[in-house]
């Protein structure tokens, strides 16, 4: 079954995602995209975000979609257990996902 876990600002609530997937994500891979911060000058929460994941025992692995090619995302969506996507200019970030066709491969 497919989970949907959704925060504005995942570093407030790292420990509840911890707490309700009961340690089962300790030692998996999550996609880390921070592809809709690249406009925004306040970049702060990327660091913070990517600590977090890390501070639960997550391997971040980071994809910013703006600059990697569509077999490089494909792959790293199939091969790493989690998707994360990072904050910040939404349409910025749906601009680069139907820009290289990765919209589709995430639904």
């Amino acid at each position: 079954m497919k989970k949907l876990f959704l925060s504005s600002f995942f570093t407030d609530v790292s420990r509840l995602f911890a707490e309700l997937m009961n340690d089962e994500h300790k030692g998996k891979r999550v996609t880390f995209i921070p592809t809709a911060a690249n406009p925004e000058k306040i970049r702060f929460f990327v660091e913070a975000d990517r600590k977090a994941l890390q501070s639960i025992d997550l391997i971040v692995d980071e994809t910013d979609i703006a600059n990697c090619s569509r077999e490089e995302i494909s792959a790293k969506l199939n091969e790493n257990d989690y998707i994360f996507i990072c904050g910040g200019n939404t349409f910025y970030l749906l601009q680069e996902l139907k820009r290289k066709k990765i919209d589709s491969l995430i639904v």
